[in-house]
């Protein structure tokens, strides 16, 4: 049953790809300046920082080891197959938002997002729109405005930020310059009309990962030649799913003596929040910023690859390319510094009173006066 709302309703948007230091005065005049009257920080993502699972821990606050989509692809050790795109509902192993929501008889409506495609244990929002590919961002502004008109306490909604542009152009190519200019034009009158109709709407515009352009391929079929194995690469960073795992050690020293960053998944540095989840490839690889990881065993698989590689992204929340931007609206002025992402629900959850099934590993933001 659906409660009356007593709080101020919550509108979450995340821009897809959009860094931190993509949004200056410059590039996004109109969203620079209504940030000024909020509140502007940094968002970190969770490693590896990419499409799939930098959602996932905005939806459920908790880290890839825990909600369990460890990237945008891994293999299932219940399986033994390869989960290609990390889309659905069945693919989280804690509860989003959405559903803590719904469960707390908040009136919750979703647009898009990643994992939003059908009922957790039982649980649908009151409004629920899957993700349409080609379908224009208004759509989900539209879609906002009609939730919130219609009661909504929280809405959560997937915009296509600069991914696309990045990718296949670069973060800094005229491309991507001009999406950003779009979506100041765009997003900057539309959230000024929403704070002025909606008593007390608060808004988190957030991301869920950054781009950096890319300089060198690294081909990991090649460094791993003669140890068998399965690979997912996500730009950045990849997944060593090993076929004999004696040659565990055989394959770290040649990842190692090719100038990458190996870890077998148990020696995984603990701020990665990883290791815990068997979705984990057997090692993990780290490049260099710039440098993105092949796994190619065509001429056609490379020709794929290649397409999307003017940016990648993929790298530890280090890296500065990596951060995303961030901005609360309707919760004072001041600065929030670096936030990691699994704070973000936690935080839209002490808003507006939701219990949680499980507590998730994020914390609420606190914003003094």
């Amino acid at each position: 049953s659906i409660l009356l709302q007593a709080a101020p309703p919550v509108v979450i948007l995340s821009a897809d790809g959009v860094g931190a230091s993509q949004f200056t005065p410059r590039t996004m005049p109109r969203l620079w300046a209504l940030a000024q009257q909020g509140r502007r920080g940094e968002g970190l993502p969770p490693f590896p920082a990419t499409t799939f699972n930098g959602h996932t821990t905005i939806a459920t606050g908790c880290w890839p080891e825990h909600h369990g989509v460890v990237a945008n692809s891994y293999r299932d050790p219940g399986t033994g197959g390869m989960v290609a795109v990390a889309h659905r509902i069945e693919d989280f192993q804690r509860e989003p938002l959405w559903v803590a929501a719904t469960r707390s008889g908040v009136r919750t409506a979703v647009y898009h997002w990643v994992g939003a495609t059908g009922p957790w244990e039982g649980v649908t929002p009151w409004r629920l729109q899957t993700f349409q590919p080609g379908r224009p961002d208004t759509e989900g502004l539209a879609f906002t405005e009609r939730a919130l008109d219609e009661g909504a306490g929280l809405v959560m909604v997937y915009l296509s930020g600069t991914d696309e542009e990045g990718h296949l152009q670069g973060p800094t190519s005229r491309a991507t310059r001009a999406k950003l200019k779009h979506m100041d034009g765009e997003l900057a009158p539309w959230l000024q009309r929403l704070l002025g109709k909606h008593a007390g709407l608060r808004v988190i515009l957030a991301a869920d990962h950054g781009m950096a352009p890319m300089r060198r391929r690294i081909h990991l079929p090649s460094i791993l030649d003669g140890i068998p194995c399965d690979l997912v690469t996500h730009g950045g960073s990849a997944y060593v799913y090993l076929k004999d795992p004696s040659r565990g050690a055989q394959a770290l020293a040649k990842l190692r003596k090719a100038g990458l960053t190996a870890w077998p998944r148990a020696e995984v540095p603990r701020s990665f929040h990883l290791a815990a989840n068997a979705r984990v490839g057997d090692l993990v690889v780290l490049a260099s910023e710039g440098q993105w990881l092949s796994r190619a065993r065509s001429s056609r698989e490379e020709q794929d690859e290649r397409r999307g590689r003017a940016g990648a992204h993929a790298y530890s929340p280090a890296t500065p390319s990596m951060r995303t931007w961030l901005v609360v609206l309707g919760t004072g002025r001041g600065p929030l510094g670096r936030v990691p992402l699994w704070d973000l629900a936690p935080t839209a959850a002490a808003w507006l009173g939701i219990r949680w099934t499980t507590p998730p590993d994020g914390r609420p933001l606190a914003f003094g006066n």
